[in-house]
C-alpha cells in the first residue's frame, strides 16, 4: 500500500508520452488512428485523468467495461493549471483555463457511454461542458469535430494573483508560473497553515474533512474565474 500522503504529492502521476489503449487496469501503445471511435464521446484529460494509473483506480471494479482509446494531442490557448479546491485523497487537481498563445499537451479520452458515466461519477467538483471554440491536433489524425471537458466548479488556485500551471503537463510558450503537486500544496500551506510540516499539512486533508471543507472555503474565496468558451452541459 502506498503512503496516502505519498500518493497526494504524487499527482497527476504518471502519464505515456505516447497514445494509448487502457483495458482491464493494463494498458498499451496505440500507435495508428484505426481504433474506432465511432458512438465515443471524445472528452479532454486535464490532469490525472490522463494517466494510466488513475484510470485503473477509477475503474477498478468495473474490469468488464471494455478498453479506452487515450489519444495524445495539443490544445492550442488553453493551459492546465490548478484548480480551487482539494481532492478527497489530498492532491491539489487540475482544471483547463484559456491562455491565447499557449499549446498544452493534452489526451483525448473516448468513452463509451458507461465509461462516461463512470467517469462522471468521478468529477463532482466539475462541470461537464461542450468547448465552443478550440484548437486541436493528434498524433493519430483523429481530431474530433467537438470535444467536451471537466471544468472545476470552484475555478482556479489563485498563486500571487495568477494562475499556476502544472509542471508535469507540457506547453510551449507557456504564460503561467509553473508547479510541482509538492511546490503548490507548499505554496497553499503558506497561505493557510504558515510553518505547518508539509506532508502533516497534506495528512489533514486526507484524513481530517472539517479542515478540507474550511481550507477548500478559503481556496474559492480568491479563485480566479475560468474564461475558455464553453457550453455547460451537466454540474456533477
Amino acid at each position: 500500500m502506498i503512503d496516502p500522503v505519498v500518493h497526494a504529492k504524487a499527482y497527476p502521476f504518471p502519464v505515456p508520452d505516447h497514445s494509448y489503449v487502457f483495458e482491464a487496469g493494463q494498458w498499451s501503445p496505440l500507435e495508428s488512428d484505426g481504433f474506432d471511435v465511432s458512438g465515443r464521446t471524445p472528452v479532454l484529460a486535464a490532469g490525472s485523468n490522463q494517466s494510466p494509473e488513475q484510470l485503473a483506480r477509477k475503474y477498478a471494479k468495473l474490469p468488464e467495461i471494455g478498453p479506452i482509446p487515450v489519444v495524445r494531442g495539443r490544445l492550442t490557448d488553453f493551459d492546465v493549471v490548478y484548480a480551487a479546491h482539494l481532492a478527497g485523497y489530498g492532491s491539489m487537481p487540475a482544471t483547463f483555463q484559456n491562455s491565447p498563445g499557449t499549446t498544452v499537451s493534452v489526451f483525448i479520452t473516448w468513452f463509451t457511454d458507461m465509461q462516461l458515466d463512470r467517469m462522471h461519477a468521478t468529477e463532482v467538483n466539475y462541470s461537464y461542458d461542450r468547448l465552443t471554440d478550440f484548437w486541436l491536433e493528434t498524433d493519430l489524425g483523429q481530431s474530433p469535430q467537438q470535444v467536451f471537458v471537466y471544468t472545476a466548479k470552484a475555478g482556479c488556485y489563485n498563486h500571487n494573483g495568477t494562475c499556476l500551471s502544472l509542471t508535469e503537463i507540457p506547453a510551449i510558450n507557456r504564460k503561467f508560473a509553473s508547479a510541482t503537486q509538492s511546490e503548490a500544496q507548499s505554496f497553499l500551506r503558506d497561505q493557510l497553515a504558515a510553518g505547518m510540516d508539509l506532508d502533516q499539512f497534506v495528512e489533514e486533508h486526507i484524513t481530517d474533512n472539517v479542515i478540507r471543507v474550511g481550507r477548500v472555503t478559503a481556496m474559492r474565496a480568491n479563485a480566479i474565474e475560468i474564461g475558455y468558451p464553453r457550453d455547460s452541459l451537466q454540474s456533477l
